[in-house]
C-alpha cells in the first residue's frame, strides 16, 4: 500500500544495497532521487527512481538523505566536495554504511557542525531481505529524528529498532550481533572439518545443529545475568572442566591435520582466564579477562 504523504528521498550510493534501498523506498510511495559517483549505476537503479548525476542537484529538495557507500572515508571525502555540505544543511541524513562507533562519532560531529540532522544506522540484512520480514535496521542519534522518520525509514524494514541516544550504538549493537555470527559460523565449520577429516560425514554434525545452538542460548542468557551481577560463581561446569574439553579439540585437530588455529585461539582465551585465578567459575567468567586489554 501506498503511502498517503510521500517524502522526497535521495540515496547516495548505487551498489547492490543502495539500489535495494531505493527501490524499497519507491515501491513504498516515495519519490526517491539516486546518486552514484558513477552516473550509470544510478541509472540502472529503476524501480520508479529518478537517477542524477550532479549530488547537489540530487539532494536539492529533499527531505531524507540516505547514504549507502563502501565505508565512511568515501562519504566524508563526497560530503567535503564543494557546496555539499552547504545543500545537506537543514536535512536529516540517514548513515547506512558500515562501520564502527570510532566512524559514528566522527560522522555526527561533521553532521552538526554544518546543521545537518544525523542517524546512525546499520542494516542486518542482505540487499534480497531489504524490505522483507528477514531485514533488521539498527538506529543510533536523535530519538526525535527518528521518530520524525520512523513511518519512511520501515519501507526497508519494518522491524527498524531505535538502539540509544548514543550515537556508536547502532554500530556497536552491529558489529556485536556479526561478531557472535562469524565466531559461530567459523566454530561450525571447523566443527564439520574435524568430522570430515575423522570420516564421520558433516551432515551427521549439521543434523545435530540444536544440540550447539540450545548450547549458547542458555549460556547467553547465563552470561546476561551475570555479567550484570558481576557474579560468575556457579556449580553447573567450571572454566577447568571446559578448558579440559577444548583441549580434546585442539588434539583431535592436530591428529586429524586439519588447521588447529581456531581451536588454539579458543584454548589461549580460556586458560588466559584460569591464570586469572577463575578456574572455579562458570564458563562467562571468561568475559572478566576479555575486558582486559
Amino acid at each position: 500500500m501506498a503511502v498517503t504523504s510521500p517524502t522526497k528521498i535521495v540515496v547516495i550510493g548505487s551498489g547492490l544495497m543502495g539500489s535495494a534501498l531505493a527501490r524499497a523506498f519507491a515501491v513504498a510511495g516515495h519519490e526517491v532521487a539516486v546518486w552514484n559517483r558513477t552516473p550509470g549505476k544510478a541509472k540502472n537503479v529503476g524501480g520508479g527512481t529518478l537517477a542524477f548525476e550532479n549530488l547537489i542537484e540530487a539532494v536539492s529538495g529533499r527531505e531524507l538523505v540516505v547514504v549507502s557507500l563502501s565505508n565512511y572515508a568515501a562519504c566524508s571525502e563526497l560530503f567535503s566536495s564543494e557546496g555539499v555540505s552547504s545543500a545537506l544543511a537543514g536535512k536529516t541524513l540517514v548513515q547506512l554504511t558500515s562501520g564502527s562507533p570510532a566512524d559514528a562519532r566522527e560522522a555526527l560531529t561533521w553532521a552538526t557542525a554544518n546543521g545537518v540532522d544525523y542517524l546512525d544506522a546499520a542494516i542486518l540484512a542482505y540487499p534480497s531481505f531489504v524490505a522483507t520480514d528477514y531485514a533488521t535496521v539498527f538506529y543510533a542519534g536523535s530519538r526525535s529524528v527518528f521518530d520524525r522518520h520512523l513511518e519512511t525509514l520501515q519501507a526497508i524494514a519494518k522491524n527498524s529498532v531505535y538502539v540509544d541516544e548514543k550515537i556508536g550504538s547502532a554500530a556497536t549493537l552491529d558489529c556485536a550481533i556479526l561478531g557472535s555470527y562469524y565466531g559461530s559460523s567459523l566454530a561450525l565449520l571447523h566443527a564439520a572439518a574435524m568430522c570430515k577429516a575423522e570420516g564421520l560425514d558433516p551432515k551427521t554434525f549439521f543434523s545435530h545443529k540444536n544440540s550447539f545452538l540450545g548450547l549458547i542460548s542458555v549460556t547467553a542468557d547465563a552470561a546476561q545475568g551475570m555479567i550484570d551481577r558481576n557474579d560468575f560463581s556457579g556449580d553447573q561446569c567450571s572454566l577447568n572442566t571446559h578448558v579440559a574439553a577444548i583441549e580434546h579439540i585442539v588434539r583431535l585437530s592436530r591428529d586429524a591435520s586439519i588447521s588447529a588455529r581456531f581451536p588454539n585461539e579458543l584454548l589461549d582465551n580460556y586458560k588466559r582466564a584460569i591464570s586469572a585465578g577463575l578456574g572455579g567459575q562458570e564458563l562467562p567468567a571468561v568475559f572478566r579477562t576479555l575486558m582486559q586489554d
